[in-house]
């Protein structure tokens, strides 16, 4: 009886501490309020084992409440560890017995050694919590056996063996679940500070991949322009030649403002004004726009819109992440065809699906798709996908590719009504 009452109080500390994991290690939008966390989830864990425990004689009861309190005490702060001592000392006031007094007794011990521990030696307090761990719950579980007994001894003038053997029980598994309970919270916390660390090192890849691309494409323009000035300074040049080269430098320093622009859009994703547009004429006004391009590669814009399709955005951003797809589509048509453009609602998403009969991708073109200047055009700079990926996903939507080599791509485009 008593074993499987403990063991119960472990599977409830246990359940709380993956909960815990659930609610902080694996969130992955706006970080929780971990101190709030830690408070709410020992203080159901203690309320738990407080109220199913085990009893052999009134006014003491055995149960593993001392574990969920010195993990608060070892990995909350000061604001959770007052909130963990208030339930308890309520709660056991209510609960009522002669144990009250140790258990307050014992709670006492146990706060002023942490404190101790935490000022007088915080390097080795911090580093050795596992064993700070078993030393706290030695110090609690053999004060209370301490109690207990001579509790015993008052009323029944002697010790059984019985008694006895539940104390070293209640005290082994107090030891085997405070320690299993330590290794999962320090698991947790290696696997955060490891995630912490390889977010880090992708957006320092990212950033120095960005700059260096940044730097490659506008630097082939500037090198072009910077000659050309060094031409017109050191040379008398006939006037036809100076508007060629005018002409060149204009359109050199236009592909850098492209760059910079594509680049400025990927930075200003936040607090747009959004508002509901209708998915028919946004689509008739990008294929109005992008025919001029489409004649001169030989290529056919169908459309095809299914229902009234509503959703609420930015109809300039949408209309940039339309034409960049488009535009791809239409360029990798090398030899002309039929560009399909449709859209229809699908359950609770708007999906716009922009089909091309053009060069294809392979597999790892396509998971390479969206990285800052990818880009399967000799020409290209690749920022117009990752520009579009970026539109879409502050819509909250996503953009699935299919893609044969040699027969086409399909761009879905999925956002929410």
């Amino acid at each position: 009886m008593g074993i499987s009452t403990l063991l119960l109080n472990a599977f409830i500390i246990i359940i709380c501490i993956l909960t815990y994991q659930v609610f902080w290690l694996d969130k992955t939008e706006k970080e929780p309020h971990n101190e709030i966390l830690i408070a709410v989830l020992a203080s159901i864990a203690l309320v738990l084992c407080m109220t199913f425990p085990f009893r052999l004689y009134d006014g003491y009861i055995y149960d593993l409440r001392f574990i969920p309190i010195i993990l608060v005490f070892l990995y909350g702060n000061t604001r959770s560890i007052i909130v963990i001592s208030v339930i308890y000392i309520s709660y056991r006031f209510y609960l009522g017995g002669n144990g009250f007094f140790p258990s307050f007794i014992i709670f006492s011990i146990t706060t002023i050694v942490t404190f101790i521990s935490r000022y007088v030696v915080p390097i080795h307090f911090k580093r050795n919590k596992i064993l700070f761990n078993i030393l706290l719950i030695l110090i609690n579980t053999s004060s209370l056996s301490i109690f207990a007994i001579i509790n015993q001894i008052k009323i029944n003038g002697k010790i059984e063996a019985v008694f006895i053997e539940l104390l070293i029980n209640y005290i082994i598994i107090n030891i085997f679940t405070g320690l299993l309970s330590a290794y999962l919270v320090e698991g947790m916390i290696e696997k955060f500070k490891m995630k912490e660390k390889i977010q880090r090192a992708e957006k320092f890849y990212t950033v120095s991949e960005l700059a260096a691309s940044i730097a490659h494409e506008i630097h082939n323009p500037l090198t072009t322009v910077y000659g050309f000035t060094q031409l017109f300074h050191e040379n008398d040049i006939p006037k036809t030649s100076q508007d060629q080269y005018l002409q060149i430098m204009l359109m050199e320093l236009e592909k850098v403002q492209m760059i910079i622009n594509n680049y400025v859009s990927l930075t200003n994703s936040q607090n747009t004004i959004k508002k509901p547009l209708n998915i028919s004429s946004i689509v008739h006004e990008v294929t109005e726009m992008i025919t001029p391009l489409a004649l001169s590669h030989n290529v056919e814009i169908k459309r095809n819109i299914t229902g009234d399709l509503y959703i609420n955005a930015n109809p300039e951003k949408l209309k940039q992440c339309l034409i960049n797809i488009v535009q791809n589509g239409i360029e990798a048509m090398e030899n002309g065809g039929i560009l399909q453009v449709h859209a229809q609602k699908i359950k609770s998403n708007i999906v716009i699906h922009i089909i091309d009969s053009g060069i294809g991708m392979s597999c790892q073109e396509i998971k390479r798709i969206a990285m800052p200047f990818y880009s399967t055009k000799e020409k290209g700079t690749g920022l117009g996908t990752m520009i579009a990926y970026s539109i879409i996903k502050e819509l909250n939507g996503d953009i699935e590719i299919r893609s044969t080599k040699g027969k086409g791509t399909r761009f879905s485009i999925i956002i929410p009504c």
